[in-house]
């Protein structure tokens, strides 16, 4: 158990000064009314901590042994006489509670800390998959979850019949290690070489792209994923002619028309809409809207057939 800077903390709820002669955030006089309301009744921090530590079933004594952190320190800091801890003091305690990215995002968020985005660990992506099943099955129409890197997470019925594929088919498989919007702009893969209008369809995919793309663009690993997807002559086609435009506000963006000829269907129509989920912001469901009578009834009678 370590006994350094996270042991002894001044009763006024601030960090003590470090090694090297760091000073406090705020002397007792300077603390104000806000932080000395939230000594009394505790803080929102605070409370989500003790939310995540009694759903992980674990006392305060052992994550301040796991965590590294003085005794009693966990429960200054969950009532709110400790106001504003260090990050990394946070980030080790939500380690030893094996927090997931939702509720580490929200615990630093509510402490006043930016939380990094990484690309979801097959853990999280197989949760993504089993939370989202149920909804996606019940769409009428073609759905599917998506990662944020593009890959595919799971799918209804609907998808196999549009890409002329059963639902077990591997390629299938190469779509969720691989990135799925790639895929849209090669014209040699099953999704590429449905795509009637390219050039209505495609840049429309890029600006849908680019409004997706702001939250973590700064992440280290989006340039990598951006320059995988610029290797694709035709993505990096459209990425230019798209680029100068000013990046998307609203949520018509997601409205993305999309003409497909697909065989043994003929031309069908659809608007594809996107919605993240609200607890994982990193996937999200794509919804295929039809806008004619023929694609309407093209996708009832894909629902009566069996897989």
């Amino acid at each position: 158990m370590r006994f350094g800077a996270d042991a002894p903390r001044r009763a006024d709820g601030v960090e003590p000064a470090g090694r090297g002669g760091r000073a406090a955030r705020l002397s007792p006089a300077a603390a104000p009314a806000h932080r000395r309301r939230a000594r009394q009744t505790g803080t929102p921090g605070g409370a989500k901590l003790r939310a995540v530590r009694q759903a992980a079933g674990k006392t305060q004594l052992w994550v301040e042994a796991e965590a590294e952190l003085g005794t009693g320190y966990l429960q200054r800091l969950e009532s709110g006489k400790i106001v504003q801890p260090e990050c990394p003091t946070v980030e080790r305690i939500l380690d030893a509670l094996g927090a997931s990215y939702a509720d580490r995002r929200e615990t630093l968020g509510l402490f006043g800390y930016r939380v990094a985005t990484p690309p979801p660990t097959a853990g999280e992506r197989a949760w993504a998959a089993r939370v989202a099943q149920r909804e996606v099955d019940a769409f009428p129409f073609p759905a599917y979850v998506l990662d944020c890197t593009h890959r595919l997470v799971c799918w209804n019925r609907h998808l196999p019949h549009l890409l002329g594929v059963r639902r077990v088919d591997p390629r299938l498989g190469q779509l969720a290690r691989h990135s799925m919007l790639a895929a849209w702009f090669d014209p040699a893969s099953r999704l590429g070489s449905l795509v009637a209008e390219p050039d209505v369809a495609l840049p429309a995919l890029i600006r849908a792209f680019r409004f997706e793309w702001q939250p973590v663009q700064a992440e280290l690993w989006a340039a990598d994923v951006l320059a995988e997807l610029l290797r694709v002559p035709r993505f990096a086609h459209y990425w230019r002619l798209v680029e100068p435009e000013p990046p998307p506000t609203g949520a018509a963006r997601a409205l993305v028309p999309l003409r497909l000829d697909v065989p043994g269907a003929g031309r069908l129509q659809f608007r594809l809409g996107a919605e993240p989920f609200s607890g994982d912001a990193r996937f999200r469901v794509v919804y295929y809207f039809p806008v004619d009578a023929a694609t309407l009834s093209q996708c009832a009678a894909w629902t009566e057939l069996a897989d």
